[in-house]
């Protein structure tokens, strides 16, 4: 199978989990397409936007960062993000994430089922 980019769905979520600002997303997939995969996305995060905290249940979150710099605040410790870092909050981890820069953070997101 393949799926090409202009078959994707966009969408705009405004203050995503109480974050700030407008969070583009490129959808890969609808949630049927993979067994146990809830989102495949890409995700751009604008300067001074942020996803706010949430928790994670009986699933696992993988942030692969494509682009950009930025802070993820893990389980209550704050760490710096750039470009080839990977972050995964598992089952019952709370995490959110900071642009931090004046350029756009650009991530792969990646939610599979426990």
């Amino acid at each position: 199978m393949v799926v090409k980019s202009n078959n994707m769905e966009k969408q705009v979520r405004s203050e995503l989990k109480g974050g700030k600002g407008d969070i583009h997303f490129l959808n890969c997939v609808s949630k049927d397409t993979i067994s146990n995969c809830r989102l495949l996305s890409y995700m751009t995060i604008p300067p001074e936007g942020s996803i706010g905290e949430h928790e994670h249940v009986e699933e696992t979150e993988c942030y692969v960062i494509k682009s950009g710099k930025g802070v993820v605040i893990d389980n209550g410790k704050k760490i710096d993000i750039s470009a080839g870092d990977v972050v995964i909050t598992g089952n019952g981890d709370v995490h959110s994430v900071i642009n931090t820069e004046n350029e756009d953070l650009e991530i792969l997101a990646f939610i599979v089922l426990n």
